[in-house]
């Protein structure tokens, strides 16, 4: 009697007369159509059917943090493209007074804390550099102008 409501056999007849089927489920269908989708993730065949079933949670997550690296990858590049397009339209614009386009970044856009640091010390260094060059012009200047008056 009780094989009979899981195989389906007799249900009806069983449950008074209700229309209600019974639920037969083979776990095994869907471990065996999921196999595909775990072995694109990198998961091989035997750990999938053999192994530690937390695997597959881990693969799971793997796959997660890969899409949101995708994700972020093409945002970034999105990110590039428009700035490009910005930098290009005072040529593309007839209506423009300024027919220069701007020029394109000489750097990558820093993604870690540990490059945007870097980066602004180059800032820092480049600029230090240029007010140096600006004083020893402004020296020369002035020993020439000493150079004449004692002449």
């Amino acid at each position: 009697m009780g094989s009979e409501l899981v195989t389906g056999s007799d249900s009806q007849a069983e449950t008074g007369g209700n229309c209600r089927l019974p639920v037969v489920y083979r776990y095994g269908e869907t471990f065996e159509k999921l196999c595909g989708y775990y072995m694109s993730l990198g998961m091989g065949y035997h750990d999938y059917w053999d192994g530690d079933c937390e695997m597959a949670r881990y693969y799971r997550d793997m796959d997660e943090k890969v899409k949101e690296r995708q994700n972020e990858a093409l945002w970034l590049q999105g990110l590039y493209f428009y700035e490009a397009l910005v930098d290009a339209s005072p040529v593309l614009n007839a209506m423009s007074k300024k027919h220069k386009p701007i020029p394109y970044r000489q750097d990558p856009i820093p993604l870690t804390e540990a490059r945007h640091r870097q980066q602004q010390e180059e800032e820092n260094q480049k600029k230090l550099h240029a007010g140096k060059e600006a004083m020893k012009q402004i020296m020369a200047g002035v020993n020439s102008k000493f150079k004449r008056k004692e002449e």
